[in-house]
């Protein structure tokens, strides 16, 4: 037998919730009431999350929601809708809409499903909250009052906090570094207007619960993919998938800064190496980012103001040996005898690209895309001629070079925007990736890398790709600027050197 308690507004006779729930409707008065503790169904050990109780735990709808973007991002549609639905409690067309939006790129708006609170959902459209939010910022208060009243049906006393929450939102929106576009602000303005357009007698608790989760809808727009504050976000937030554990640098020529860095490497003792494009420094830096040592190359095939050399590629040994690629040839400095070894050339190859395998053999990109495997003295092992142009028929002008711990090697086509897969013998196993903007497409590539999980890391203008190592494309890690170079440390450490410019550095999660 349900036990019963009383509405405290008109004193109706309520029935304890048949389901776990903290607030219940009157059905006589329409108020929302607070069941009390003691007749609330316990929870099971994982609950499912009502759309009131998300309310609670912002932190779980923010993971429901990353783990549905990532099952989208994927092509696995339904299961990203049966994750909303099992996690969230929404109905079925509600799910399917959230994952609508994602796939158009649209901020996710979530106030229509938290108007259960009010009985019915009133959603406002871009216009109605642009002329809204129009109001608001020009000072007439009274005006939007009334506006919002003629659209909705609402109770003057709802009213007003509906349009505090929309001031909430958009003096929010409008602080640097927040500032939106007009009709961006009033995208999100209207989410969280819409969550109070609708009558009925809300109590404080209510009230505050959904002006918490109004500024939960503003946040997520704001770091969600895509968002201004993405890469911002990335840096502090706890529930990342790859959370950054370390950042520093900045534009300029002295030590510790960077002018135009395009490549990273780190040794065994997690000392960290960029290299400037053309201006021939080299840092070196401890593993908490402090400046160390600089090096400064000059080209022996150049002369006078154009003496600095181009570097096109940077790797470290697990020998103290840095190696460094211009002028075709690989460079080498002993960093903890600060003593330069004599460089690698091979006749008629211009190497381009070098990466030390964990064998403590050096794998080079010369000519283009020839794919070549040389002992540690800098003797040919063997040589994959035109490596990509044989795979695909199309000239291939710039490949960046990576490998994983089993002797599998990675060429990454600037031009042909593919990441091709080479056996320890140099045997053409597999290709992935293609031009686009779509989930595991390229725009720009500049590196390629592997975990130890064997999971592939692509550098390109719009993140780091990541993939499986049979080319399954996973999900991207979003990155402030753009990423050049990149490197994985055996611990699993990525570190990313971005136009900022800056060293990033994340710690990747293992499976």
């Amino acid at each position: 037998m349900s036990k019963t308690f009383h509405c405290p507004n008109c004193g109706a006779p309520l029935s304890e919730p048949l389901q776990e729930r903290v607030v219940i409707r009157c059905a006589y008065c329409s108020s929302s009431v607070i069941v009390p503790e003691e007749l609330r169904h316990s929870l099971p050990d994982e609950p499912i999350l009502t759309p009131a109780e998300s309310l609670f735990n912002l932190p779980k709808l923010a993971n429901a929601m990353r783990q549905a973007a990532a099952l989208n991002r994927e092509g696995k549609k339904e299961e990203a809708v049966q994750l909303l639905l099992d996690q969230l409690g929404l109905e079925d067309q509600e799910a399917h809409q959230i994952i609508t939006q994602m796939d158009k790129g649209q901020i996710i708006q979530l106030g229509g499903v938290e108007n259960r609170f009010t009985g019915h959902t009133v959603t406002l459209n871009g216009e109605n909250s642009g002329q809204l939010l129009t109001l608001l910022r020009e000072g007439k208060e009274k005006e939007a009052l009334e506006h919002y009243q003629r659209l909705t049906g609402a109770a003057e006393e709802d009213a007003r906090l509906a349009l505090d929450a929309m001031q909430m939102a958009t003096t929010l929106l409008d602080q640097p570094p927040l500032r939106q576009e007009h009709s961006q602000t009033a995208k999100i303005a209207g989410g969280a207007a819409s969550i109070f357009a609708a009558g009925g007698c809300l109590s404080i608790l209510i009230t505050a619960l959904v002006l918490l989760f109004t500024f939960g809808v503003v946040v997520w727009a704001l770091v969600s993919d895509g968002g201004p504050l993405e890469g911002w976000w990335t840096t502090i937030n706890p529930f990342a998938r790859a959370p950054v554990v370390l950042s520093f640098g900045g534009q300029g020529f002295s030590n510790g800064t960077f002018d135009d860095p395009r490549e990273i490497a780190v040794d065994e003792e997690g000392r960290i190496y960029v290299s400037d494009y053309r201006t021939g420094r080299v840092q070196q830096f401890n593993p908490q980012g402090k400046f160390l040592h600089l090096w400064i190359e000059k080209s022996i095939r150049q002369s006078g103001a154009s003496s600095q050399p181009t570097i096109n590629s940077l790797d470290a040994g697990d020998d103290g040996i840095l190696y460094i690629v211009y002028d075709g040839a690989i460079y080498r400095l002993n960093t903890a005898e600060d003593a330069v070894l004599p460089p690698i050339e091979l006749d008629q190859l211009s190497i381009e690209q070098v990466f030390i395998t964990p064998e403590g053999k050096i794998a080079v990109i010369a000519n283009g895309d020839d794919l070549a495997l040389l002992t540690a003295d800098g003797e040919m092992e063997w040589i994959v001629k035109d490596a990509i142009e044989s795979v695909t028929g199309e000239s291939e002008l710039t490949a960046y070079l990576g490998g994983d711990g089993l002797g599998n090697f990675y060429l990454a086509g600037a031009f042909t925007y593919s990441v091709f897969k080479y056996s320890a013998d140099g045997k053409y196993l597999n290709r992935f990736g293609s031009r686009g903007d779509e989930p595991g497409e390229f725009r720009a590539i500049n590196a390629v890398r592997v975990d130890s999980q064997g999971r592939v890391y692509v550098s390109d203008t719009k993140g780091v790709l990541v993939f499986s190592a049979t080319g399954q494309y996973l999900h991207t890690l979003p990155v402030q600027g753009v990423a050049f170079g990149m490197d994985i440390s055996p611990d699993d450490r990525l570190y990313l050197i971005t136009n900022q410019p800056k060293v990033v550095v994340y710690q990747l999660a293992k499976d």
